[in-house]
């Protein structure tokens, strides 16, 4: 039965969604967000409670390095999913300002669920990027049981900072002493779908923006496993709502090249700038030289075929339906065009 829950990161493009998903399926929510009275910044958040019954949304603050905006924000709640995370794939200081802000927001969650008399569970947003190692042969099929081993900060900080975060969070949910709390961790691939406010433009979408912008002269052969962001919303629900899950799941709906990607932008939405021309692999090594958002490792894994990653646990512990990769990157493009942005 629907209760209350809290989502922090609320204002992020998975945590608006899991807040609209929770708010349709009748839950009672409090979403943290860095600062409620940034009128233009939860906008969209205060219009996902539109429509519902008044109180059913509540904005409060939380700031991952702060602890004791935890525990007040989880003050009451059943359930917490926590989306929150560092944004960030390249920084000046990225063990200081991405790892290891992952990994205390995460601590900080578990710590405050573990100390709350009414939480029982935490579903924590991971990534992928914390099951595909670059030790597997080719063609090796990723599953829950996997973990990344060989990311490090040098070479691959984010999936460094979602594996770090995940086990110092289950590792913290699982000492003694204070109340038992259940984790689950929900591992996206790449989310695109739908956008609802321009400051999502800077996370996942941000590969079709430029596309679309024409950014780039061509389109280069880079693969990537694909889940929409409203299937993740709700694969986060029916992990909380599921009597007993499983430690993990991969959520995924299956992987499309951003060349086919590309020429279904420019068949559906034409007038746009997406180039036609492809890019060959050696010069995205070149230019992953000077562009600190592409890395080694990345294209290691995903010029000419992504890593493989079987979704079967999570479509039938959680009953899940994805929608094809095509209709997510289509629904992309539109939000994109709608929303004036391209």
């Amino acid at each position: 039965m629907p209760g209350f829950v809290c989502v922090t990161g609320a204002t992020g493009y998975v945590g608006a969604y899991v807040v609209k998903e929770a708010l349709e399926r009748g839950y009672r929510v409090r979403a943290t967000v860095r600062d409620p009275a940034d009128e233009r910044r939860t906008k969209h958040l205060r219009d996902l409670g539109r429509g519902h019954d008044a109180g059913a949304l509540e904005l409060v603050r939380g700031d991952l390095e702060d602890a004791s905006s935890f525990e007040r924000a989880l003050e009451g709640v059943d359930a917490v999913i926590h989306t929150a995370s560092a944004v960030l794939l390249t920084a000046r200081d990225p063990q200081r300002e991405i790892v290891e802000v992952a990994v205390e927001g995460a601590r900080n969650v578990v710590r405050a669920a573990k100390a709350s008399p009414t939480v029982r569970r935490v579903v924590l947003t991971s990534s992928v990027s914390a099951v595909t190692g670059e030790d597997k042969p080719s063609g090796y099929v990723f599953r829950e049981g996997d973990w990344n081993d060989t990311a490090t900060v040098k070479t691959d900080a984010y999936a460094t900072s979602k594996v770090q975060a995940e086990r110092a969070a289950r590792a913290l949910a699982a000492e003694p002493g204070g109340r038992p709390v259940e984790l689950v961790a929900i591992l996206p691939s790449l989310v695109l779908g739908p956008v609802m406010t321009e400051q999502h433009l800077r996370t996942s979408p941000a590969i079709l923006v430029e596309i679309m912008k024409g950014k780039w002269p061509g389109v280069p052969d880079l693969v990537f496993s694909v889940v929409d962001v409203r299937d993740l919303a709700r694969a986060h629900l029916l992990a909380l709502e599921k009597a007993s899950p499983a430690p993990r799941y991969l959520a995924t709906s299956g992987s499309m090249g951003l060349r086919a990607m590309a020429a279904a932008l420019r068949q559906e939405l034409p007038g746009s700038k997406v180039p036609s021309l492809p890019l060959p692999g050696l010069l995205m090594y070149a230019t992953a030289l000077f562009e600190p958002r592409l890395t080694f490792s990345f294209l290691r894994q995903n010029l000419g075929a992504a890593p493989v990653l079987d979704n079967t646990l999570i479509r039938r512990d959680l009953g899940m339906e994805f929608r094809p990769p095509r209709e997510s990157v289509l629904d992309t493009g539109r939000s994109l065009v709608d929303g004036g942005w391209v």
